[in-house]
C-alpha cells in the first residue's frame, strides 16, 4: 500500500503556531521523500472547500490510499471533517492531523502527541484507517446538518469562546487565559430556557446557563467538562449548568479545573446517550469545537457516528 498525502495548513492557528509546525513537518516530509501536495487555508471557511476539493480527485487506484493531513488547530480539523463528508465519496477518504492550534483539545480527547514530530510519525507509522466517534447534529430551524469531533456549546461555554476567540491573548496561555474570559462572560451570560430530551425523559430548564454536548473530556484548551467521556465510544455526554449565585458558579469551576468535581453538585445535571434533543427558545450564542456557529434559537438533533482517522496514537516518536 502507497499513501499519498494532500495536506491542509492554517498557518494562522494558534496565533500562528500553524506556521511553525508546518516549518517543522514539511522538511520532514521531504527528507522520507513522501509523496505531498500542500495547501494554505486563507479564510474561514477556506478548509472545508479545499478538503471537498481534493476529496473529489482523490486516486481511485487500488493500491494507494490518500490521507488529507490537516495542520491547524480544533477549528481547522473541524472544517476539513464537514469538508470530506460534504464530498460523499462511497469510500470516505481518511483524515490525518498535526496539532497547531491553542487548544488542541481533540488531541487530547485522542491520547495523540501534540510534538510536531512525534504526532508526524504516528500518522507516517499508521497502517489502517482507524473508525472514531464523531458528533452531527441536525439543526431544524435552519435546516443545517454539521459534524463534529470535540463539543457543542450554548450558552456560557460559547460565551467563553466568543471572548476568547477576540481576545489577543488566544492560544498563549491555556487554561489560565481560558479562566480569564470565563469571568468576563459570566458578567455577559444570562439563564435561558432550555429542553432536554433524552429517549422518554423530558426535563425543562427555565434558566440554563451552560450546555455543552461532548465527544470527550476536554474543552478550552485541557480542561476537563466531561471526565467520563470517550472518543473511541458510540455515546455523546450533555452537561448542563443552571444559574445559581455568582460564588456558586466560580466554586464549580475551580472544582471543575481541580479534576471534575464539579458533576456532584446539585446544580449540574449529566446525561450520557447516542441521541439528544435539545430545545433553546431564546438567542443564545452557540460555538461548535471552538468556532461560533450563531446567535440564535436552536432546535438541535444529536447523533453519533464513525469516521476513518489515520493516526497510530500507540507510536511513541520517530521512527
Amino acid at each position: 500500500m502507497i499513501a499519498e498525502y494532500n495536506i491542509i495548513v492554517n498557518e494562522l492557528a494558534g496565533s500562528g503556531h500553524g506556521k511553525e509546525v508546518w516549518a517543522i513537518v514539511r522538511p520532514l516530509l521531504e527528507q522520507r521523500q513522501i509523496h505531498f501536495e500542500a495547501r494554505i487555508s486563507e479564510y474561514a471557511g477556506h478548509t472545508t472547500y479545499l478538503a471537498t476539493q481534493f476529496a473529489k480527485r482523490a486516486s481511485s487506484r487500488p493500491e494507494i490510499t490518500t490521507i488529507l493531513l490537516v495542520i491547524g488547530g480544533d477549528g481547522t480539523l473541524n472544517e476539513a471533517l464537514n469538508g470530506l463528508i460534504q464530498a460523499h465519496l462511497a469510500t470516505p477518504m481518511p483524515l490525518a492531523y498535526i496539532p497547531g492550534g491553542s487548544g488542541n483539545d481533540f488531541a487530547r480527547g485522542l491520547g495523540m502527541a501534540t510534538d510536531p514530530t512525534v504526532a508526524l510519525a504516528q500518522i507516517l507509522n499508521n497502517m489502517r484507517p482507524r473508525p472514531l466517534n464523531i458528533g452531527c447534529y441536525h439543526e431544524t430551524l435552519r435546516q443545517e446538518r454539521r459534524y463534529f469531533v470535540n463539543n457543542v456549546g450554548l450558552g456560557f461555554d460559547a460565551q467563553i469562546v466568543d471572548d476568547t476567540n477576540r481576545s489577543k491573548q488566544k492560544g498563549r496561555l491555556g487554561r489560565w487565559s481560558y479562566l480569564s474570559n470565563a469571568l468576563k462572560a459570566f458578567s455577559q451570560q444570562e439563564g435561558f430556557p432550555l429542553a432536554v430530551h433524552v429517549g422518554r425523559q423530558r426535563d425543562s430548564y427555565r434558566h440554563a446557563f451552560l450546555c455543552t454536548v461532548s465527544n470527550h473530556p476536554y474543552f478550552g484548551g485541557g480542561v476537563k467538562i466531561l471526565p467520563d467521556a470517550d472518543i473511541y465510544d458510540d455515546q455523546l455526554e450533555l452537561i448542563v449548568l443552571e444559574e445559581p449565585h455568582w460564588w456558586t458558579v466560580l466554586w464549580l469551576f475551580l472544582l471543575l479545573l481541580l479534576g471534575g468535581r464539579h458533576l456532584n453538585s446539585r446544580f449540574v445535571h449529566h446525561y450520557r446517550a447516542k441521541d439528544l434533543h435539545l430545545l433553546v427558545n431564546s438567542v443564545e450564542v452557540g460555538q461548535m469545537d471552538g468556532q461560533i456557529i450563531g446567535n440564535r434559537n436552536y432546535d438541535l438533533y444529536f447523533t453519533t457516528m464513525t469516521y476513518p482517522f489515520w493516526i497510530d496514537t500507540s507510536v511513541q516518536g520517530p521512527h
